[in-house]
């Protein structure tokens, strides 16, 4: 196993999965098992997708700035000499 691979959050979230599963079924009925897998697979997702979003937004390019121009020098007020 690689360096890289060992620290992979797919692979940590998943042996988490093994291990809370493996717990699970000496404590909680089949049935409340079953609504928290269902809960857990719906909460990887969401990481999985907000993950993925950050990534995509990361590798867009920026938006070039925007040039000032003669309008945004009207805007400012006119200095005042104070005797």
């Amino acid at each position: 196993m690689t360096e890289a691979c060992s620290v992979c959050p797919a692979r940590w979230f998943g042996e988490a999965a093994q291990l809370l599963t493996a717990s699970l079924n000496e404590v909680v009925p089949p049935e409340a098992q079953r609504h928290l897998m269902t809960a857990q697979r719906e909460l990887l997702l969401a990481v999985a997708l907000t993950i993925e979003h950050n990534a995509a937004r990361a590798s867009r390019k920026p938006r070039p700035t925007r040039q000032r121009g003669a309008k945004s020098k009207r805007r400012r007020p006119s200095r005042v000499e104070l005797e």
